[in-house]
C-alpha cells in the first residue's frame, strides 16, 4: 500500500484562516497566549506549534486540526453555536448548493 503524501503548507493555511477571521498576528497571538513573533514563525514555517497550541488554533479559527495539519484538504468549518433547526437549514442549503455543481 502506497503511503499518503503530505503536501501542504501549514503556515499558508494558518495565514489564510487568520485573514478570513480578520485577525492580525498580534490579535491571534493574544488569543492563543503566545507572542506575535511566534505566530509569525508559525506562518513562515520556521516553528511548529505544540499539539496543544495547534488544537487551540483550530478552535480559534473554526476549523479542524486535520485541515491545519494537512491531513484533510477540504476546509472544515465548525459552527458550534447553531441550534438543531439552524444546523438542519444550513445542511439543506449546502446539499442544494452542492447538487447544482
Amino acid at each position: 500500500m502506497k503511503e499518503r503524501e503530505l503536501a501542504y503548507d501549514f503556515g499558508l493555511r494558518l495565514k489564510k484562516l487568520r485573514d478570513a477571521k480578520g485577525l492580525s498576528q498580534k490579535e491571534l497571538a493574544q488569543k492563543l497566549g503566545v507572542s506575535k513573533g511566534t505566530v509569525y514563525r508559525y506562518e513562515n514555517n520556521t516553528q511548529s506549534p505544540s499539539l496543544e497550541n495547534a488544537a487551540k488554533l483550530a478552535l480559534l479559527l473554526d476549523t479542524s486540526l486535520d485541515y491545519l495539519a494537512g491531513l484533510e484538504n477540504a476546509l472544515t468549518i465548525q459552527l458550534p453555536d447553531l441550534n438543531e433547526e439552524e444546523r438542519n437549514a444550513l445542511m439543506a442549503f449546502i446539499r442544494i448548493f452542492v447538487q447544482k455543481k
